[in-house]
Parts: C-alpha cells; structure tokens; sequence
C-alpha cells in the first residue's frame, strides 16, 4: 500500500501535467516542428495561482492523498524580459499518506518564452521518501540540442548523469504543456500535436479537444471542455488506462479537473476554489 500510495501522489502532477505524455517516442532528429499560433494576449496572466485536492481511490480504500499548486511568475533572476516562469509543487497530505508513511514533495518549474511558448529549460526537484533528486533540462533553441542532467541530492560523491541529443528548436515539457493548450481553440475533434522534452528524450504527444458539458468540482458547477491525452495501451504506458482533463470553456481554459484510471484505481485532481 506505501508503494501505491507513493506513486500515486508523485503521479498526481502528472495527471495535470501529465498532457504531455501520449504517443510513442520519436528519433529527434526527424523531428521538424513548426512553432504554433499561441493566444494573444495569453489566457492566463503574472501572479495567476491554482490549488488543487489530490484524491485516490482503489477498492475499500479511497480519500485525500495531497495537494498540488500551479502558479505563474516572473523569473527573479532572469535578465530576459520574454521569460515566464511556471512552477508546480505536489505535497502529500490526508489519512493515508500519514498512515502508510508516505511523504512527498515534488516541484518543476519550466522557464517559457511567453512570445511564442517555447521553452528555454526546466527542472524537476524531487522528494519522495529518501529519494532527493534535481533533473535539469536545457534547450539550446539555435543549436536544436537539450542538455539533461540528473543529480541524487541525497549521495554528494555521486557525480551527475549528463547527456545531450538533438531536439526541436521549439519544443514544451511537463508543466508547460498544460499551459501551451491553453492558449489554443480548443474546437471539438481538434487534435493538437506537441513536441515533448523529458528526461533528455524527446516525445510526440497528441490532445484531442472533445465534448462539451457542465461537470462539478471544489470550484463549483462550470462549464467544461473535455481533453483526453492518449497516454495508455502501450502508446507510454504499456498497461491500459484513461487519461481525462477539463478546462473552463471561456477565454482563461482554466484547467479544473483532471483524473487518471488505470490497474482498478482512481486519481483525481480538482480544483479548490476559481482564482
């Protein structure tokens, strides 16, 4: 059950950041991708901040496992004007993940040209019970190389994992991924193909805009646009499952439910309150 527990919640922000994880792993260097349109002005601004309940549910067992928070900001040290930076933190909280020992915190943060969505690099820190880790990707965009480095915060004499392929110029991650599909029209049976950077690989995922309809969460009854990220059945995940996520059908497409099933279990991410 620690085990279950752990990597659901470590999972839970890939459910909403998770977008970016359907289709099969291409060669980088027969990708050629083309920068799309973006929304102008961008449907979310500085400062935006979203909270989320993180729930799991699996049989007899079923309730609050975390919390995960999405924020938009400006870098603090960046001297570049066109930077944006996303960040998203992923806690455990609830009955059980006290019960079972379960303890996490993982954050990534995307630094994201807000001219035309591209990113520039993006880290993950993660903490998962005694696992301290730092994984770093960074895009050279005139180059079309990323540079991935992976570091166990917890060993201090173990040297970093560094390793460089080639990459699209234009290319998104984890979390900037959720964002980047904000910014398009979202019309039923629109299919919407991103370019993926995780792990120094390089993906092709694809989103497909589907119904419309009213659905109830933490932020009350709103009306939603359902997107459904292929993610299993061997496409990333080799064993079957569903990946769904709903955003706000109005100018801000505020994601506010997202829920994973697979192996009989339930995650479900749902927005506390609208910003």
């Amino acid at each position: 059950m620690y085990a279950m527990l752990r990597k659901a919640l470590s999972s839970a922000a890939s459910v909403l950041l998770g977008l970016s994880l359907a289709i099969a792993q291409l060669s980088p260097e027969k990708v050629a991708f083309i920068p799309p349109k973006v929304a102008e002005p961008l449907p979310f601004k500085i400062g935006e901040t979203l909270a989320y309940n993180v729930s799991f549910s699996k049989l007899i067992f079923s309730g609050t496992i975390g919390e995960l928070r999405l924020t938009v900001s400006k870098p603090s040290d960046s001297t570049t004007p066109e930077l944006i930076e996303l960040k998203a933190e992923a806690v455990s909280k609830g009955f059980f993940p006290a019960l079972f020992g379960v303890k996490v915190k993982d954050r990534y943060i995307s630094l994201v040209n807000q001219t035309d969505f591209g990113v520039h690099a993006s880290t993950k820190l993660l903490e998962e019970g005694k696992v301290r880790r730092e994984q770093k990707s960074v895009i050279n965009r005139e180059a079309g190389t990323v540079t991935y480095t992976d570091r166990d915060l917890a060993n201090s004499k173990s040297a970093p994992k560094v390793k460089e392929k080639p990459s699209p110029t234009w290319i998104q991650d984890l979390l900037s991924a959720i964002y980047f599909v904000r910014t398009q029209r979202l019309r039923e049976g629109d299919v919407i193909p991103v370019p993926i950077s995780d792990g120094g690989e390089v993906y092709n995922i694809d989103v497909i805009a589907g119904k419309r309809e009213e659905i109830k969460s933490g932020a009350g009854k709103v009306r939603a646009i359902q997107l459904n990220a292929k993610v299993f059945d061997g496409r990333y995940i080799k064993r079957s499952g569903e990946m769904l996520v709903w955003v706000t059908d109005d100018p801000a497409r505020l994601p506010v439910r997202a829920r994973i099933k697979t192996s009989g279990a339930t995650i479900t991410v749902d927005l506390k309150r609208m910003p």
